[in-house]
């Protein structure tokens, strides 16, 4: 067996949804042990869905690979005592509730810090927890928004828009498994924990610095460009169709207007125009975006006559920077992305066979991808193996609901 980067860390989860989640389920691809506490009966939230009840939903599974689900009531007497059995032999506890939810059961920093100091105690909130907005509810498309990201997303004469990506969600999920890493290696100087708190809202903010630039330079906000480079006008720069013509037949194409750049020249000799190198409108970057839309117009019937990856494949074989728009279809069924590893197959008791994203770092020290545990999958290996309770004592906690 393969083992990890984290092998020995145990973490006790009670996220929910995406941002916690994604935060354990990469840890655990470090090989970190999760143990998952969920409602019983029910679960976490995202397990199941009103269109298909009992079964696990596809967004739990994408979400909670490699770990271990136990069933635990933390609001009874003998639910809040067996969380602290865990939490004493634990190195990470992470929860993502609601604002105040989680001291209302009793496991606030402070408390848990007094009883187990050894504690990485993580939280991942939509604001700040010292900020005026730190009691509000948040999910992802609120932390969009006030993170900037949908400011900056969509059309110049248009609405803002909602990135299609869960930057908040994931993006603080990835953050807090840094932070927790990081954690962890300074405990073994400190020889104690300490509090983590990543703010979904802070999280995407950091991740649009790079329009920045537009702000400190004219002391205005960042604009919404659509598909044009938000920090410079840059022609060619768009999606161009390609054959059949299906929604997503098209291919992004990019030139860089840097000094010395050969691209563009690159470019129209290999669709068949280098006349327009001898065309005063396309003869500089500047003078290439102002007439951008007649440039789309000629780039655009040579994309037509190919279709996206053929466009890419030319492109890119003389130096051009080509994209094929790729959908989830067309990654999940590419036989290099799953030779690589990146689209994994696991096998679900309730759903089979499913090919779903796997992490993307290349590394010694992660392990192989399994499937998302089942609603209470690991309820004695935790309580009666780890914990040694009796099985007596279990049964009679099952019959109450405890568990």
């Amino acid at each position: 067996m393969t083992e990890g980067a984290l092998e020995g860390v145990r973490i006790i989860d009670i996220t929910q949804f995406q941002s916690g989640t994604v935060c354990t389920m990469t840890l655990a691809w470090l090989g970190a042990e999760v143990i998952k506490v969920e409602r019983p009966k029910t679960g976490e939230l995202n397990r199941y869905s009103n269109l298909e009840p009992g079964i696990d939903s596809y967004s739990f599974i994408t979400c909670n690979a490699n770990k271990k689900s136990v069933t635990l009531n933390v609001k009874t007497p003998e639910g809040k005592e067996i969380l602290w059995k865990l939490l004493e032999c634990a190195d990470v506890f992470i929860e993502n509730m609601a604002p105040g939810a989680i001291d209302r059961l009793g496991f606030d920093y402070d408390t848990v810090h007094e009883r187990c100091p050894q504690i990485i105690y993580a939280q991942i909130k939509g604001f700040g927890l010292d900020g005026p907005w730190a009691d509000f509810p948040a999910f992802d498309p609120i932390a969009q928004a006030t993170g900037g990201s949908t400011s900056i997303n969509g059309y110049p004469d248009g609405p803002p828009l909602q990135p299609g990506v869960d930057l908040a969600d994931s993006g603080a999920g990835y953050m807090m498994a840094l932070a927790i890493t990081a954690a962890l290696y300074r405990r073994k100087k400190t020889g104690v924990g300490q509090r983590i708190e990543v703010a979904m809202q802070d999280t995407v903010i950091a991740f649009i610095r790079g329009v920045w630039e537009q702000q400190l330079r004219n002391g205005k906000p960042a604009s919404r460009v659509g598909n044009d480079m938000p920090l410079e006008n840059v022609a060619p720069a768009n999606m161009y169709p390609c054959k059949p013509g299906g929604k997503d037949d098209y291919v992004h194409i990019y030139t860089a207007r840097s000094p010395g750049s050969k691209q563009f020249e690159l470019l129209m000799k290999k669709i068949g125009r280098p006349d327009i190198l001898e065309d005063p409108r396309f003869a500089t970057p500047q003078s290439r975006y102002l007439y951008k839309d007649e440039l789309d117009e000629i780039i655009s019937a040579w994309t037509r006559q190919r279709t996206k990856i053929e466009a890419m494949e030319e492109l890119c074989k003389e130096g051009i920077p080509a994209g094929a728009n790729l959908n989830t279809e067309d990654i999940t069924n590419d036989p290099y992305l799953r030779k690589r590893g990146i689209i994994t197959e696991i096998h679900h008791p309730q759903r089979g066979s499913v090919f779903m994203p796997y992490h993307p770092m290349k590394m010694e020290g992660t392990v192989p991808a399994k499937s998302a545990p089942l609603l209470g999958e690991h309820n004695t290996e935790i309580y009666h193996d780890l914990l040694g309770l009796p099985e007596d004592y279990l049964d009679a906690l099952t019959q109450k609901g405890v568990i």
